[in-house]
């Protein structure tokens, strides 16, 4: 499979899991974001998202280092962006992969 130009250009393996992870809240993508390496900064204002980067050495107004940013509130549908939006990420950067990422979350 080559490698994809845009998170929605990711086509997922296990898309089925989606279903099962419909009920996570923020502080819980923060914690999968931690697990896969990624650095997850809540402290970058008052705004209603937290930003999660690609390490702690990039700096908040790189916005080339910016993996995605948390809502507050997610709402089920909006799983699946997430998803890939932190797969999309760990496939260009060779970081981790989809299966990781279903293994961090425990359904793999």
């Amino acid at each position: 499979m080559s490698s994809p130009n845009s998170y929605r250009e990711i086509k997922l393996v296990h898309g089925e899991l989606i279903n099962r992870i419909k009920n996570l809240d923020s502080d819980d993508w923060a914690k999968v974001c931690l697990k896969l390496g990624l650095y997850v900064s809540k402290s970058s204002g008052k705004g209603s998202h937290c930003a999660v980067y690609k390490d702690n050495v990039c700096s908040p107004t790189d916005v080339s280092c910016l993996v995605v940013t948390i809502p507050n509130n997610i709402y089920p549908n909006f799983q699946r962006d997430l998803v890939k939006k932190v797969l999309f990420y760990g496939i260009k950067s060779g970081k981790y992969s989809e299966e990781d990422f279903w293994k961090v979350l425990g359904l793999m």
